[in-house]
């Protein structure tokens, strides 16, 4: 170890503060360096001179002349003694007026902060839980889609007529869902079956685009309001849901997002 790196420790070596082994080879070192030698023997003199020094006496009547300050200050009883707890009914009645107004003062804080922390603590579980419920769905989502493209069929109806696909849910589902033949406009509808997504049984139109194939899974919305498309990407596919009607859509593929986006107007 360098003089550089022995002077950072001369301090705490004169008050005695390193470890054994330290300080052993520290002395060792001074031993043998002159100049650390010399820095050692003038901390060791400036430290003794701080010690010698001594504490200054508190100047007599300080603590009587604090306490007539304190009593005289605006808007205090001047009748308090500060440094003693007195017990409430050997207090005059404005004594017990101010303390009662520091209570409920404190008491109004220490409320206000206790609903501050409860609103902050609600509203942080709030959005981990939304987050997380919508993160679950969408995993299920994904895995539902690539299961249907692991199948010989994705499909339990096949016929590109909306009059046929349509009548085949009722009775298997607890709504409607909207079907559609989108030939026209390029995604032509290949028929239809049932799913499972979050634990409940939900529909699932199969739509195709070029060589892309596209699962729309519909269920009952827990929130008769209508949500406007939300796309999100995970593992390559995109994900876009909505709601309308009382019916929640998520239109799952590796279609390009754009492209993927046009479905909820064409429905």
């Amino acid at each position: 170890m360098s003089c550089d790196q022995h002077s950072h420790l001369l301090s705490a070596y004169i008050d005695g503060e390193l470890p054994d082994s330290e300080h052993e080879a520290l002395t060792q070192h001074i031993i043998g360096c002159t100049d650390c030698a010399a820095l050692a023997a003038d901390l060791r003199e400036t430290s003794s001179m701080v010690s010698g020094l001594g504490r200054e006496p508190v100047p007599v009547g300080l603590s009587q002349r604090l306490r007539r300050t304190l009593a005289q200050t605006p808007d205090r009883p001047g009748d308090i003694d500060i440094y003693e707890r007195a017990a409430p009914d050997r207090l005059p009645p404005d004594a017990r007026a101010y303390r009662r107004g520091i209570k409920t003062e404190l008491l109004k804080q220490a409320a206000a902060l206790l609903i501050a922390c409860l609103l902050s603590s609600l509203t942080t579980w709030w959005i981990l839980t939304g987050s997380t419920r919508d993160s679950l769905l969408t995993q299920d989502l994904l895995s539902a889609h690539l299961r249907s493209l692991l199948q010989d069929s994705p499909i339990q109806v096949a016929s590109s007529d909306a009059h046929t696909v349509k009548p085949w849910f009722a009775g298997k589902v607890d709504f409607s869902p909207e079907v559609r033949d989108l030939a026209a406009q390029g995604y032509p509808l290949l028929g239809g079956r049932l799913d499972t997504i979050a634990g409940r049984r939900v529909g699932a139109l199969v739509y195709k685009r070029r060589l892309h194939v596209i699962n729309v899974f519909a269920w009952t919305a827990g929130d008769v309001s209508d949500v406007a498309p939300s796309l999100s990407t995970r593992s390559g596919y995109n994900i876009l849901k909505w709601t309308r009607s009382g019916v929640s859509y998520a239109a799952v593929s590796d279609l390009e997002s754009l492209e993927l986006q046009r479905l909820p107007e064409l429905l």
